[in-house]
């Protein structure tokens, strides 16, 4: 047994609901980190252009300090948060009160210097007279300052998370109505009220699935109004041979002379056979229009030719009609055995049936250009050409037509045709009546 037979199928809204904010959580997580780490980075930047233009304005004469080393404090502890010093050529070098190692020990420009187990970010200059500037401000104060300008772009983004979340699952449902609603009207219906599904208000990329399901409803409502049609063909056309059979038999119990017995048993017989000849002709019909995938095997032309004439040949005998094989490939064809066994013999009882008597039936069988061509070609009159659109219709008979016969042995072949991809051509010709039937190989 398939495993995944026993699964309980998933819930779509819930399946998109999930994976958009899957996706939309996970982007938010990578947006948020790339926006925290480019404004860390930013301030920081900013935080150095700091330093760089306090050295600007010491280099220009703009910005004199006091004394030589100025220091600011630190608000949250008793060390430095902030040095300016500025060492002559040939100074002593930094003051040693100053928290940092010796100005001559650092090379020019911005750099991280750890001292007593703090870290300072520190931009050194050469000024203008040989002078050298050391200005240096304390990580852990541009740390604070630029962890929290990224916090503060994080925050809308972080708020409006959930609120998004919220808006997709709303908006997800909303797009899914329809096909609720359509499944609601699907169930409401049965086989008395089965109408197409309505197009209106329906998303355009579920239109090719609604208009496949309404051809689907359009054939079910054709294969169902056929079934009832042929259940009221069959119950009126079975009702007078049953109405007969029953007459004969009534009138079988009442004979007392054996020969008037004998004659009444007689026609009861012919009725009885004419009776499960149209009943087998019903049941070929409901097979035909109701077959399944066709069980397709290697057959002998040859075989099914002479197997349709030994069927008939008792009726052709009665009328002296003169039947047998024009033409037959003796070859074996892969087909759907079954299928054209039911064509040719009717095609065949048909013939002879229909025939005066004394005439002739021709019968072919031969492959070509793929597919199995049928003939059957009879010595009769033929129908009337405005008759011939109509002899394929189930239970009718040309009017004027003195054989017996239920009028469905043409209706079988025409239904077995167009199951099979094949096609059933009658005509009228000079010397008779020909109804050949191609079978698609």
């Amino acid at each position: 047994m398939d495993g995944r037979s026993g699964r309980k199928p998933r819930a779509l809204t819930r399946q998109l609901t999930w994976s958009i904010i899957g996706i939309i959580v996970l982007f938010a997580l990578i947006g948020s980190v790339l926006s925290f780490v480019g404004g860390y980075r930013e301030a920081s930047r900013l935080q150095d252009h700091h330093l760089h233009d306090i050295g600007v304005l010491v280099n220009s004469g703009k910005l004199v300090p006091a004394t030589p080393t100025v220091m600011w404090p630190d608000e949250h502890d008793a060390g430095m948060s902030l040095i300016i010093s500025r060492v002559s050529p040939g100074g002593a070098g930094t003051s040693t009160d100053v928290p940092l190692p010796r100005l001559e020990t650092l090379a020019d420009g911005f750099q991280n210097v750890d001292f007593d187990g703090k870290r300072w970010r520190v931009n050194v200059q050469t000024l203008q007279g040989g002078d050298r500037l050391v200005v240096a401000e304390r990580s852990t104060i541009r740390d604070e300052i630029a962890h929290d300008g990224s916090l503060r772009t994080l925050v809308p983004m972080l708020a409006l998370t959930p609120l998004l979340l919220i808006v997709i699952v709303l908006i997800v449902r909303g797009a899914l109505a329809p096909v609720r609603r359509l499944a609601a009207t699907v169930d409401g219906q049965d086989e008395v009220t089965l109408d197409s599904l309505s197009e209106a208000g329906i998303p355009k990329e579920l239109l090719p699935f609604i208009r496949s399901i309404n051809r689907l409803i359009s054939r079910l409502k054709d294969a169902m109004a056929q079934q009832r049609r042929f259940i009221a063909d069959a119950a009126h056309e079975l009702r007078s041979p049953l109405a007969a059979l029953t007459l004969q038999a009534e009138s079988l119990t009442v004979a007392t002379d054996p020969e008037d017995a004998r004659t009444r048993l007689m026609a009861l017989q012919v009725a009885v056979h004419r009776t499960a000849r149209l009943v087998e002709q019903l049941l070929a019909l409901a097979r035909s229009q109701h077959a399944a995938a066709p069980a397709r095997s290697l057959v002998s032309l040859h075989k099914l030719a002479t197997d349709a004439i030994q069927d008939a040949v008792n009726v052709a005998n009665a009328k002296n009609v003169d039947l047998g094989l024009k033409q037959v490939d003796d070859l074996q064809v892969d087909l759907d055995a079954s299928a054209v066994t039911i064509a040719l013999r009717n095609l065949v009882d048909n013939a002879v049936r229909y025939v005066p008597e004394g005439g002739k039936v021709d019968v072919a069988v031969v492959n070509r250009e793929g597919f199995l061509v049928c003939s059957v070609k009879d010595s009769g009159q033929g129908v009337p050409d405005d008759q011939l659109v109509r002899i394929t219709e189930r239970f009718y008979r040309v009017p004027g037509t003195a054989s017996s016969g239920s009028g469905l042995g043409l209706s079988i072949v025409s239904e077995i045709a167009r199951r099979n991809g094949g096609r059933l051509v009658l005509e009228n010709a000079s010397d008779g009546f020909h109804a050949t039937y191609y079978h698609l190989l």
